[in-house]
């Protein structure tokens, strides 16, 4: 998705590292990772290369918005290897089992956290026996077997995401250097918004502090690894576990890094420990300026109480980058100005702002099913009345061409020139194209 969607970012298939390490587990077992993403393959050359490999086993990440392609190539992928057992797994498979075997000629899925049920289904490979097992759905001779959705309770005792298996030159956000990669500390949401797709489910599920500083060492020490993001829905959920991450970090030298937070779970206190640390950004889940929006969201807190710790974070020092929502069904014109005020109340150095949409297996799909248009193939979900898409690109021009905003940003410019005026160039090329197609969503 990041590809497609943000021009400046990608991210490591980090799900796919994670089972690249189970595969490592099983004795006999050799293991090959492909982003053809990050490679630029074409479909074509990434069919190609599957018939050069010629894998007994093959699984891929299906995405959401792209489900349409994925389907469309994972059944090429099966044709194409048909003495191969071709799986798959994420959201929409997890949720929609029987339709995407069917439409994608797979031979199974896995539902919820692939980790512990991949390993089982090549242990019993290696064991002659036919996929299956708690987490693992089948297709047999149009016989349809279902899985129960898988949670882990236990992140330490998982392999380190294979880090071997990737370029990291290849992947980076804005402005960092490399190599790049990214972690991923905890599972789970414990928060109640309405509108997120939440991949580990509700349940929050945490390594240990030291088990999180082990890995980065790790990294570092045999991939030379100093620039790094943890993707954590919210990596300062728990405030004494971060505070001890952080004084783990703080003994690396020459780190990098940055991670996701919400206002409610950070301060002047957790932003300093970050900064000590070595975090130099923090990404932070404002959404709206809006109580009303807030609330249509299940934010769960009230912006007046947490306006304190933005502006704590604000002066330590990180930097600040604001997503926002818009166009929610319940969004006046004054609530999207609010939104508006707020980001440039808090100068944040970059903001990244999307329409809302009403993703499947969701509470806000549930809550609006009745004004939602949804299709899983052809893959189509949004809303019957929302105000217009066009408010995304009216943020972007209002706050990113604002003469303060562009005076801010001489810094990078002095700093990074090269990678400003790349991304310099991708916004106008947003702005340009949002004008002429308010609902294009491709090129940001």
């Amino acid at each position: 998705m990041c590809s497609y969607n943000a021009p400046n970012f990608l991210f490591p298939p980090l799900e796919l590292m994670y089972l690249a390490a189970q595969a490592r587990q099983v004795e006999g077992v050799e293991v090959r990772l492909s982003d053809c993403i990050a490679e630029r393959l074409t479909p074509a050359a990434a069919l190609s290369l599957a018939r050069a490999w010629q894998p007994d086993v093959v699984l891929a990440i299906a995405a959401i918005e792209y489900f349409d392609s994925d389907v469309e190539f994972l059944a090429g992928l099966k044709r194409e290897l048909p003495a191969a057992l071709v799986g798959c797994f994420g959201h929409l498979p997890s949720n929609f089992q029987r339709e995407t075997l069917k439409a994608t000629g797979a031979d199974f899925l896995l539902a919820g956290e692939p980790d512990l049920s991949f390993r089982r289904l090549l242990e019993a490979l290696a064991a002659g026996r036919p996929p299956a097992g708690a987490g693992i759905a089948t297709m047999a001779g149009g016989v349809f077997t279902p899985a129960e959705y898988q949670r882990i309770e236990s992140l330490d005792e998982l392999p380190f995401a294979d880090q071997s298996v990737i370029d990291h030159s290849l992947y980076g956000e804005p402005f960092y250097g490399h190599p790049y990669t990214t972690f991923l500390s905890s599972r789970g949401c414990p928060f109640s918004c309405t509108y997120c797709v939440k991949t580990f489910g509700r349940k929050f599920v945490q390594e240990s502090a030291a088990r999180v500083v082990a890995e980065v060492e790790a990294a570092v020490r045999d991939h030379g690894i100093r620039c790094f993001r943890f993707m954590d829905d919210t990596f300062t959920a728990s405030r004494r576990r971060v505070l001890d991450i952080c004084e783990g970090l703080k003994q690396i030298e020459g780190i990098t890094w940055s991670c996701l937070s919400r206002p409610n779970t950070i301060d002047g206190e957790v932003a300093a420990a970050l900064r000590e640390a070595g975090c130099h950004r923090v990404y932070l889940g404002i959404e709206s300026g809006s109580q009303q929006v807030l609330d249509y969201l299940g934010r769960g807190y009230r912006l007046e109480r947490v306006m304190k710790n933005l502006r704590e974070v604000r002066d330590s020092g990180l930097e600040m980058v604001g997503w926002f929502i818009v166009s929610s069904p319940v969004e006046e014109r004054d609530d999207f100005e609010q939104s508006l005020a707020l980001a440039r109340e808090l100068k944040f150095e970059f903001v990244a702002v999307s329409t809302l949409v009403p993703y499947p297996c969701t509470p806000l799909f549930e809550r609006e099913k009745d004004n939602i248009d949804f299709s899983l193939l052809p893959y189509s979900c949004e809303f019957r009345s929302q105000p217009p898409a066009s408010r995304e690109s009216e943020f972007y021009r209002r706050y990113c061409l604002s003469p303060a905003y562009i005076a801010g940003k001489m810094g990078h410019l002095a700093r990074h020139p090269r990678e400003t005026i790349r991304a310099s160039a991708d916004f106008m090329r947003y702005v340009v194209s949002s004008r002429r197609d308010p609902n294009r969503k491709d090129l940001l």
